[in-house]
């Protein structure tokens, strides 16, 4: 397994070397900002290219999704949620980032009898051919779960579009908030087609982004299951704190590798 961070670029710049020296994947997530992928995205770009030359640990991209919604009902909503996911897959090519990670369209205010049906023939229709530039960059789209219930949907997404360049990203708070199985499940329900973790904890009522511990999530059993699943994985600690916090957080996810 791979342990990596979310960051911003004011946080790289503010101690290159804590997040070089200590972690093997960065996942950058400037590019979720429409300003970043507009107006600030040449001079984003030439920044990061600069502060991250000599590292040797793998680059990701957090795609964009305010506002997003690439299976609306209307056509010009799609196609600027497309151009967006294009935009942030040129910036990867870029920063030879491996892997970007997409959110899923579930919207937990818009739940009907047939939904998940809609949402996953819209998904198709949108992926089917924007998958196509994904594998030609060699990039991996991840798609995580946000207000999902369980990893049905985003495993049915994957498993008809069929490529080794869509794959899925587990949010482990996102699951612990909004889900309605627990941890294994979602384990179980990805299987291989999990490639991508969001670790962070929180008290299961609010996405609160804390240190492991902080929260009520299982992670020791969580652990103990991973490990039956997989060991070809990116972890990437999604902690909003500062970096004592964040050193904190990776000794506690070390104890928790070695145990289990």
């Amino acid at each position: 397994m791979k342990i990596g961070t979310g960051i911003y670029l004011e946080k790289v710049k503010e101690n290159l070397d804590f997040y070089q020296e200590n972690y093997n994947v960065l996942e950058l997530q400037d590019f979720v900002m429409p300003d970043n992928l507009d107006k600030n995205y040449e001079n984003l770009l030439r920044e990061y290219k600069s502060l991250l030359k000599d590292y040797k640990g793998t680059i990701t991209l957090h795609g964009p999704y305010i506002d997003l919604h690439p299976t609306s009902f209307d056509p010009l909503i799609r196609e600027v949620s497309i151009k967006r996911y294009r935009q942030t897959l040129i910036a990867a090519n870029e920063l030879n980032a491996k892997y970007i990670v997409i959110h899923s369209d579930y919207d937990i205010g818009k739940v009907y009898d047939g939904y998940e049906d809609y949402l996953f023939e819209e998904s198709i229709l949108s992926w089917k051919e924007l998958i196509k530039e994904f594998e030609y960059m060699k990039v991996t789209a991840v798609m995580e779960n946000v207000h999902n219930i369980n990893p049905n949907l985003i495993k049915r997404i994957i498993n008809q579009i069929n490529s080794p360049y869509l794959k899925a990203c587990l949010d482990i708070g996102h699951a612990n908030v909004y889900g309605k199985v627990d941890l294994i499940q979602w384990l179980e329900g990805y299987k291989e087609d999990l490639a991508y973790i969001h670790l962070h904890d929180n008290n299961g009522k609010k996405d609160q982004h804390l240190p492991i511990g902080r929260g009520n999530i299982d992670f020791k059993g969580f652990f103990n299951k991973i490990k039956q699943i997989s060991q070809d994985l990116i972890i990437i600690c999604e902690i909003f704190g500062d970096i004592d916090e964040q050193y904190e957080n990776l000794v506690e996810l070390t104890k928790l590798m070695d145990k289990y």
